[in-house]
């Protein structure tokens, strides 16, 4: 039996379709087919009516873009997913840029801008900054694969009684967890695994090296610490799917606000940061000044939780009510 042009072309539909999709889009399209040939009184098995047949296949369009239909659109970086890569890989290159900017200003102290120098920083700047949009883009791959990230579908039952009201303390800015997710999966890596990368820059021949500053004595608390970012990653990660907060949610912020200042506090008490005395004093004094206002969010936090009421008290306005 000799096939048709119809017997062809859903053939041809097929083989550019997914397996587990193709037999269901096959039939679909076959009856599809037979009732447009029927409308037209054309019958794929007479070559009189191959014509016709031909016609009838055009307006469907060529195999490939008819099967594009049925295959959802494909990114390496989502549409919902850009602006925060966008602004990930921005603040990325911007601190690549300085890095580079300051090794540039110490060069030309020393007096030294050779044609040779020039050849060595630049290629070093351009493998830098390639490098760093590789691994934003390896972490917003990992995201969309590990489905952090949600499609964005349209939703036919979609009501719009439903819409948030324009001041509502629950919403969240998807960009910005989205960027603290990749700067919280950032620490994670550097600290486990490069914790060398931490430390004094210095210039060599046009491209930047670093002295290592974090004493040994810190580095034993990285499993601490490694602990809070993934609660952290985890906790930005379900808010970001939910799209706002929950009182759940809020719940488990201040139980992670508690043990960030837990251990804060006991790396401070107990632990030698950095190598430079100066340099661990000054590092010490900035974490103290983050504990007060963590412990002041803290304190916020609870309060709006055991009133029951929408995180959208200033400090302020709390203290001012305590008054009363």
């Amino acid at each position: 039996m000799t096939d048709t042009l119809i017997d062809r072309y859903i053939h041809e539909v097929g083989a550019h379709l997914p397996a587990k999709t193709r037999a269901d889009v096959q039939l679909e399209l076959r009856s599809t087919l037979q009732d447009g040939l029927a409308e037209r009184g054309l019958d794929a098995s007479k070559p009189e009516d191959a014509e016709g047949v031909a016609a009838l296949l055009r307006e469907f369009g060529e195999p490939e873009h008819f099967a594009a239909r049925y295959q959802p659109e494909r990114f390496l970086i989502s549409p919902a997913a850009f602006p925060a890569f966008r602004l990930s890989y921005g603040i990325a290159a911007v601190v690549v840029t300085i890095v580079h900017l300051i090794g540039l200003a110490l060069q030309i102290n020393r007096g030294g801008l050779s044609l040779e120098w020039w050849g060595s920083f630049m290629g070093n700047y351009v493998s830098n900054m390639l490098l760093n949009l590789g691994l934003v883009a390896f972490v917003f791959y990992l995201l969309e694969g590990f489905k952090v990230i949600k499609p964005t579908k349209a939703d036919p039952a979609w009501d719009p009684h439903k819409l948030p009201a324009i001041k509502d303390p629950n919403r969240i800015n998807r960009t910005e967890e989205l960027v603290g997710i990749v700067f919280t999966i950032a620490a994670l890596l550097v600290f486990n695994f490069a914790p060398h990368w931490i430390g004094i820059i210095g210039w060599d021949e046009g491209a930047p090296s670093v002295f290592p500053v974090l004493a040994e004595s810190f580095l034993a608390y990285v499993p601490w610490l490694t602990a809070l970012w993934l609660g952290e990653l985890a906790l930005k990660a379900l808010v970001y799917r939910r799209g706002r907060w929950s009182s759940v949610l809020r719940a488990g912020e201040f139980v992670l606000q508690l043990a960030s200042i837990f251990v804060l506090y006991t790396i401070i008490q107990n632990a030698q940061i950095v190598n430079i005395a100066i340099i661990d004093s000054l590092v010490k004094f900035g974490i103290s000044i983050a504990l007060v206002v963590m412990v002041i969010e803290a304190a916020k936090q609870l309060f709006v939780l055991l009133r029951g009421e929408q995180p959208a008290l200033s400090l302020e306005h709390i203290i001012e009510r305590i008054g009363k």
